[in-house]
């Protein structure tokens, strides 16, 4: 027999297992966002507004790990300025 999920989403509604039931929930759970998730999400959406994708890795190796260290440098920055 397959582990039920501690907790899902089904006709827009949550629902959390409490022993062999689930239960529908008033609110959806918390997020569980640490700073290495948040801090690779400003990393990710840098990236993607600055257009460096894989293939400037391809064309040139160098440049995109000049351009990775400048976007992890400055979404470092803005995190702690932010927190």
């Amino acid at each position: 027999m397959e582990a039920l999920e501690p907790e899902i989403f089904q006709n827009g509604i949550w629902y959390k297992l409490c022993g062999e039931q689930y239960y529908p929930c008033l609110l959806p759970p918390e997020p569980e966002n640490t700073e290495e998730d948040l801090l690779e999400l400003i990393i990710q959406q840098m990236t993607k507004a600055q257009g460096i994708d894989e293939n400037l890795k391809e064309r040139d190796p160098l440049a995109w790990v000049g351009a990775m260290n400048n976007i992890k440098s400055a979404a470092q920055e803005f995190f702690r300025e932010e927190t």
